[in-house]
């Protein structure tokens, strides 16, 4: 049963270290199962065993994995990339950065296919092979060795790919033919990675858009795996903040000063935060019923809804014409998955005809999410 929370019962948590009406804190909103991942994988592979859905099926017949993928070689040196955008935060992209990162998205690919795999097959060589690149680049201390005031980009995709490594660590992780001292060089390397990647930020809560999502979801996960429960809590925060800073249409104000890209930035910051609730579900914590200054998180969803059938919507915010509509015809966002396993139904069984995929979310959400029986 999830436990629901109040945003003045997680402010006191997090605020004070005391919970409401006398209750003594990390009793309710603490980690109770570090194995437990986003998804119960056992369960999971039952669902999977006797698929009906189309796109579930499709899906099932993709046999990308980790064995076979590009096993990337950790980037020696300072990790320095270069800017997204061409000049300010819009407009358009460098191509020098798609270079820089590349084996970075190789490795999220990587681990990313494993996890996916994994939860289909149950084949160990899977859960081996993730479990040995991610020690590879462990040892190495890769996304140690950069600084926000040299490469901000850099800082950004640590975000990105500890997303992208914790998650798919967290479906393989229990898999006994892992090698024990591995799995500690792994953890060790996440936890070290996430307290660094925070120690970077210069101007601590005051920057909460998209990217401290991104770097909440890292806490979430991470805290989880290393049984941490102050990152797990600071994530869990930063969620409800993330709430409370909603616009009264549900619009997030920071991703609407994107001009072109608002609607963009909104799915984008939808992402994590859909992430951070689906493993506090797995810790017993309902944050999706959490309501923050009178918004949920279904609020911001269903603006993303509305302005992407009702581009006017978005004027207000910006005059630009959007890049992104979840009506445009292209694959929909991953996180759309997860989101219509709990909220069925229309817009979501037009838009989900085929697997969706994102190595930021651990690869294959339809894999992890979709409903696999026919409906």
């Amino acid at each position: 049963m999830l436990c629901r929370i109040s945003a003045t019962v997680l402010a006191l948590i997090f605020g004070t270290g005391a919970c409401a009406a006398g209750k003594k804190p990390h009793t309710e909103i603490a980690i109770h199962n570090p194995t437990a991942s986003f998804l119960d994988v056992n369960a999971r592979r039952a669902e999977l065993a006797a698929a009906t859905t189309p796109r579930v099926v499709e899906a099932l017949a993709l046999k990308a994995d980790c064995v076979h993928a590009v096993q990337p070689a950790p980037p020696q040196g300072r990790m320095v990339i270069p800017h997204h955008y061409l000049s300010g935060s819009n407009g358009p992209v460098n191509p020098e950065e798609a270079e820089a990162t590349l084996p970075y998205r190789q490795l999220g690919q990587a681990v990313s296919q494993g996890a996916g795999r994994y939860v289909v097959t149950g084949d160990p060589a899977q859960a081996v092979c993730v479990a040995s690149l991610l020690s590879h680049w462990a040892a190495a201390r890769t996304l140690l060795n950069y600084s926000y005031q040299e490469s901000s980009q850099a800082w950004y995709q640590v975000e990105w790919t500890l997303s992208s490594v914790s998650l798919a660590w967290s479906v393989v992780e229990t898999d006994p033919s892992i090698p024990p001292a591995q799995r500690a060089t792994i953890l060790k390397w996440m936890h070290d990675v996430t307290e660094y990647m925070f120690s970077q930020d210069p101007h601590p809560g005051e920057r909460e858009n998209n990217h401290a999502y991104w770097r909440a979801l890292c806490a979430t996960a991470v805290g989880i795996l290393t049984s941490d429960n102050t990152l797990y809590q600071g994530g869990l925060a930063q969620y409800a903040r993330a709430i409370g800073q909603m616009n009264p249409d549900g619009s997030l104000p920071l991703e609407m000063a994107r001009h072109e890209n608002a609607l963009h930035y909104q799915s984008f910051a939808l992402a994590p935060l859909v992430m951070i609730a689906e493993l506090a579900a797995r810790q017993g914590v309902d944050l999706l019923s959490l309501k923050e200054n009178g918004h949920n998180l279904s609020d911001a969803v269903d603006f993303l809804v509305r302005a992407s059938a009702d581009p006017a919507l978005v004027k207000k915010y910006a005059s630009e014409p959007q890049t992104f509509s979840l009506f445009s015809g292209e694959e929909p966002p991953a996180w759309t998955e997860f989101w219509a396993a709990r909220h069925p139904g229309k817009p979501w069984t037009d838009l989900l005809t085929h697997p969706v995929y994102d190595s930021n979310l651990a690869g294959n959400a339809t894999i992890y999410a979709a409903p696999a029986q026919a409906r």
